[in-house]
């Protein structure tokens, strides 16, 4: 099934059409044929689309639009016989996806509900994975009995916090990172220090610091001669 769709028609044989386009086109239809029923159908049902008529009796669509907002952001197509730019205009004032007037070709009006929700679906996917990238980044990273938390940048050895700089932080990560791997002197002054007119040996202080930490985490940092250093926990 693509999704539930909604149809707020008041015109009957209007409604049993679209009724029969959509369903073959495996879609779940439910119909109401006024403002009133249609607003309650949408608090039953939560459609991932609503085609949205104005002219509807006991409450006309533009009522029915304003108050569906309200509370929530799906997408709805008005259908309308109005075509003037301000009934147009209207529409969008009230956040609607958008605007087709009567009459129109059924295909087109399929092809636009079926644009709208594949676009929301894409933003929703990117959304997770945006989402979960973030939680990906900001995940500690763990070796031994060393911790780092990401989010704020700070290191702990047996449960205890470590006082470091930000740039030890930053190379323990990434040595961390990379573990098991042979992280070249190139690579980690390219990646921290280039730019900067300070000699390469700036890694050998470093790392014989870092050696002195991760010794006290059951790790170690295994020089990779004529490589660089890789990041090893204890067997």
């Amino acid at each position: 099934m693509k999704g539930k769709i909604l149809i707020i028609e008041d015109e009957v044989k209007y409604a049993y059409i679209l009724d029969r386009f959509f369903t073959s086109d495996d879609y779940e239809v439910t119909i109401a044929f006024d403002g009133m029923s249609g607003l309650q159908k949408f608090k039953e049902i939560e459609p991932d689309i609503i085609c949205l008529d104005i002219m509807l009796p006991k409450m006309d669509g533009w009522e029915v639009a304003k108050r569906i907002r309200e509370v929530s952001s799906v997408p709805i197509i008005m259908m309308s016989a109005l075509s003037e730019d301000g009934d147009i205009l209207k529409g969008y004032g009230l956040h609607i996806d958008d605007y087709v007037t009567k009459p129109f070709r059924t295909p087109i009006l399929l092809a636009k509900v079926n644009n709208i929700l594949e676009r929301r679906r894409q933003l929703q996917e990117e959304s997770r994975a945006g989402l979960l990238a973030g939680e990906t980044q900001d995940k500690d990273i763990t070796a031994g009995t060393i911790r780092l938390v990401k989010k704020n940048m700070q290191c702990y050895i047996n449960d205890e916090i470590i006082k470091i700089t930000k740039t030890e932080y930053k190379l323990l990560e990434y040595l961390m990172e990379n573990r098991g791997k042979n992280c070249t002197r190139e690579s980690l002054f390219h990646t921290f220090w280039e730019g900067r007119d300070i000699d390469d040996r700036i890694i050998d202080t470093y790392i014989k610091k870092l050696r002195k930490l991760v010794a006290n985490g059951q790790c170690e940092i295994v020089t990779a001669f004529g490589i660089g250093y890789r990041f090893e926990e204890r067997k």
